[in-house]
């Protein structure tokens, strides 16, 4: 007998307890609507050129760890196959052997970026956005709408890319603010459509030293968490389709596949297999892989993980042991706790991923 959808029920069995099953991705791809399409995963061609004189701002900022882990070309299939088995419920993915997810240990240890400190949210001046872009960058895009507050990747890399031999302290530190905003715009918060850039973010670098102070993973974790969900409904609650694209820090996403999926890693020869295991961030162990050309295989990846045999859930277990003593932060990565970016807020549950820290996981999330 052939089999087809109509003979066998893919559940959920209870759909109160998924009631958006329904929207979800994996509705469409069992209905054959969304077939075997790759999300458009965007690259980040948008980017300033960095400047050796931007590196005490970024320092300062935090957020220096992130400029030599970009650009990074995607594997757009894999991350097609991983969303379509992540719930936006629990903010887990669903493999044969559980829940799993990228946790904060995961963000601080390939990006680097800190995950305890200030909630990335500032207060909104009573100010024209274009009087805030003047005061901290020192020109203003000419289509910049004055309640909307948001400026084209594309502008900034044109106006903030060759910064002048002559320029003055002030105008260095606008192009370090360029910098830093078109990092955010292109890499750590982007939209689906890596077009814009809210101005909002570059409040957040108004003043280094506080924004020093800001937990930048934690927010990178929230804006990831909150894409990867709106990317999963293939038709929203007023039937519109939502396209294929996706959103926030794919890369991050990516390098935490390859950390717990060795065998759809790229081959050691690909990759920087002379960087330390405990180099920091250890997302630089990849970067030799950019070079890597990605083809449609969202089928292959599709029957792997629904035949895995095999997943990592401590790949960073020597560097856990050489931190024990690092009893604050153990307790960070465990923690169960609201991620903040804005209006983003999303809730980190280790809780359910327990083996990830090497401890058994409790009744009813097996």
């Amino acid at each position: 007998m052939r089999l087809t959808p109509a003979t066998i029920d893919p559940g959920p069995v209870d759909p109160a307890l998924l009631w958006e099953h329904g929207q979800h991705r994996i509705d469409s791809v069992w209905t054959n609507e969304a077939g075997d399409r790759s999300y458009h995963v965007r690259g980040t061609t948008s980017l300033v050129t960095y400047h050796e004189l931007y590196r005490p701002y970024l320092e300062a900022a935090g957020l220096l760890s992130v400029m030599p882990l970009v650009p990074m070309n995607s594997d757009a299939s894999l991350i097609t196959a991983l969303v379509e088995r992540w719930r936006p419920k629990s903010s887990t993915f669903h493999i044969p052997f559980g829940e799993i997810t990228i946790t904060l240990e995961d963000v601080v240890t390939l990006s680097g970026l800190a995950i305890d400190g200030d909630a990335v949210v500032v207060d909104i001046p009573d100010e024209e956005w274009s009087a805030i872009c003047l005061r901290l960058l020192g020109r203003v895009p000419a289509d910049l709408s004055g309640g909307v507050g948001v400026v084209r990747n594309v502008w900034l890399r044109d106006e903030f890319s060759h910064l002048p031999g002559n320029a003055s302290q002030e105008v260095i530190e606008q192009f370090a603010r360029a910098y830093a905003l078109s990092l955010m715009g292109g890499v750590l918060f982007p939209d689906r459509s890596g077009a814009t850039v809210h101005l909002q973010y570059l409040l957040l670098i108004e003043d280094w030293q506080r924004a020093g102070r800001f937990a930048w993973g934690a927010a990178v974790l929230s804006y990831l968490y909150r894409e990867t969900d709106r990317s999963t409904l293939h038709i929203t609650h007023t039937g519109t389709s939502l396209g294929g694209d996706l959103g926030g820090w794919v890369a991050l996403l990516q390098f935490w596949a390859w950390e717990r999926f060795p065998h759809l890693a790229p081959r050691h020869s690909e990759t920087r297999a002379h960087i330390s295991e405990d180099a920091s961030p250890r997302g630089l162990r990849w970067l030799s892989a950019n070079n890597r050309q990605y083809g449609d295989q969202l089928f292959q990846y599709k029957l792997w993980f629904d035949a895995m045999d095999t997943v990592v859930w401590q790949p960073y277990l020597e560097r856990a042991l050489q931190l024990r003593g690092s009893v604050i932060q153990s307790e960070t990565f465990r923690a169960v706790v609201p991620l903040i970016c804005f209006s983003s807020v999303m809730w980190h549950h280790p809780d359910r991923v327990l083996r990830q820290f090497g401890m058994r996981q409790h009744g009813g999330r097996q």
